[in-house]
C-alpha cells in the first residue's frame, strides 16, 4: 500500500530503469524528454484504514540527468508535477462506486467507510481535468498468511549510504516466519515503514525563528536577520513529539511455485537504518500479489538488478495496468493493485545497536550537529518549533507507539 506519507519511490525507481544507460565506464550525460508519463501507482487492501493513491506525470520538457557516480538516468523532482483536481474512484465487484478525495497535491484517499474485502475485485477509474479517462485492470484481492515470529539482529555491517562518512550505516535487520498455504499459488510482497523521532523541527540560515502563537499548531518561519553571517545557522527544538517517517525502497517479491506449502523461516524482510539510539516503530506488512502485479514487479527487479553493461539488453518502459480509454497506445507507469496484508507494528528498542547516540538523526540527515539560539537581550525566550506534518513527518503518534522521547 502506498501511504499518503510516502513519495512515490517506486515510480522514481521505474523512471531509473527505463531512462538507464548501458556502459561500462560512467559518464556524465543530459537527456531531454520529448513527452509526459502519467505515473499512477496504489493498492487497495483489507486494513481498515485510509487507503492512498499517488497520481504524478513527468513535465514534457523534463531533462533527466546522470553523474560520474551513476550509471542511471533519473529526472530532477521539480519535473515530477503532482495531478490535481482529478475525479478518481475505485469500482468494487463491477458494481459498487467509491468516489476518492484529493487530501494533498496528487493523492487521493477513500472514504472513511470504506474497507477492502478478500476476493473482490477493484478497478482504478481517472478522469483527468483535460478530459482523458483511464482506467485500470480488475485486481482480486487474494487471502495472504499471517506473519509468525517477527524478531530483529544488529548488522554492523549494514548497507550502502552515501550520507554516511563511512559509505555504510549500521542496520537492525527484521526476521519473519510464515506458513505458505498448501495445494494453491501465492505470490508475495513484503513492505515496511520506520518512525524515527527528531528533536529538531526548524533551521533558520541567517536568520531567527519566529512564532505567530504559542499552540502546537501556530504556524512558524524562519525572518531574515542580514546582522547575522550568510552561513549562521540556527535550530530548534520541537514544541512536541515529532516522527519522521521513512519507508523501505527495495522491491521484496516471492512466488511459492517452488515452497509450496512450506513453512518459511527467517525471511529478511526489513534493513532499518541506525540513524540513532531512540527506539523507532517499525511497521512490516506481508500482503499479497495476483499473478499480474506480481510479474510487473518482478519485471522492474529484474531490470534494477541487469542494467549497466554492454551486455545488458537496454531497457524500455514498463506499462502498468492502468489504460488510457481512447489511446490504449499511450504507456502509463505504476500498477494499481488489490492486496490483503497482515501487518505487525514492531517496537524496536535498540538496546543491541553499538555506537548509536540518542537523537542523532539531526545530525545524520545535516552532516552537523544542531546548533541551539542562545538567550539574550534581544531574545529573552527562544521560541520551540512546529512539528509540521508533510509526506515525511508527523506530529501525530503512530498507532501502537509505546515510548516517550
Amino acid at each position: 500500500m502506498i501511504k499518503k506519507q510516502a513519495f512515490p519511490h517506486l515510480l522514481i525507481l521505474i523512471f531509473c530503469l527505463f531512462l538507464t544507460t548501458s556502459c561500462i565506464d560512467p559518464y556524465k550525460v543530459t537527456v531531454q524528454s520529448t513527452q509526459s508519463y502519467l505515473i499512477v501507482e496504489g493498492a487497495i487492501t483489507d486494513l481498515d484504514e485510509p487507503q492512498t493513491i499517488s497520481i504524478f506525470e513527468t513535465s514534457e520538457t523534463a531533462n533527466y540527468k546522470s553523474s560520474e557516480f551513476t550509471a542511471t538516468i533519473t529526472p530532477k523532482s521539480s519535473d515530477i508535477i503532482p495531478v490535481t483536481k482529478a475525479k478518481v474512484s475505485v469500482v468494487e465487484n463491477g458494481k459498487k462506486t467509491y468516489e476518492l478525495f484529493e487530501t494533498q497535491a496528487g493523492y487521493y484517499t477513500t472514504p472513511l467507510n470504506f474497507v477492502g474485502s478478500i476476493g473482490s475485485s477493484y478497478k482504478l477509474i481517472i478522469e483527468k481535468n483535460d478530459g482523458k479517462r483511464y482506467e485500470s485492470t480488475e485486481e482480486k484481492m487474494a487471502a495472504v498468511p499471517e506473519i509468525g515470529t517477527l524478531y530483529d539482529k544488529y548488522n554492523q555491517k549494514g548497507i550502502k549510504d552515501n550520507n554516511a562518512s563511512t559509505g555504510n550505516i549500521a542496520t537492525n535487520d527484521i526476521y519473519i516466519d510464515y506458513i505458505d498455504p498448501a495445494a494453491e499459488r501465492n505470490f508475495y510482497r513484503w513492505k515496511w515503514t520506520s518512525y524515527e523521532l527528531q528533536n529538531i523541527c526548524a533551521s533558520c540560515k541567517q536568520g531567527y525563528y519566529e512564532r505567530t502563537g504559542n499552540t502546537a499548531t501556530s504556524d512558524g518561519k524562519c525572518i531574515p536577520d542580514i546582522r547575522l553571517p550568510g552561513f549562521n545557522y540556527y535550530d530548534y527544538f520541537c514544541q512536541t513529539l515529532c516522527w519522521e517517517i521513512f519507508q523501505g525502497k527495495q522491491i521484496d517479491i516471492f512466488s511459492d511455485v517452488y515452497t509450496d506449502g512450506q513453512t518459511q523461516y527467517d525471511k529478511v524482510v526489513a534493513q532499518i537504518p541506525v540513524y540513532q539510539s531512540n527506539p523507532c516503530l517499525v511497521v512490516v506488512q506481508q500482503m499479497s500479489l495476483s499473478a499480474n502485479a506480481f510479474r510487473y514487479l518482478k519485471l522492474i527487479e529484474d531490470q534494477s538488478e541487469n542494467t549497466g553493461t554492454l551486455a545488458d539488453t537496454p531497457p524500455a518502459p514498463i506499462k502498468g495496468n492502468v489504460t488510457n480509454t481512447k489511446n490504449t497506445n499511450e504507456i502509463v507507469l505504476g500498477y494499481f493493485s488489490a492486496s490483503a496484508v497482515s501487518e505487525i507494528r514492531y517496537m524496536m528498542n535498540r538496546q543491541n545497536t553499538i555506537g548509536a547516540v540518542k537523537d542523532g538523526l539531526f545530525k545524520y540527515q545535516n552532516r552537523r550537529d544542531p546548533i541551539p539560539e542562545s538567550v539574550s537581550d534581544e531574545r529573552p525566550s527562544i521560541p520551540f518549533a512546529v512539528c509540521k506534518p508533510s509526506v515525511s513527518r508527523t506530529a501525530i503518534a503512530p498507532k501502537n507507539w509505546q515510548f516517550g522521547r
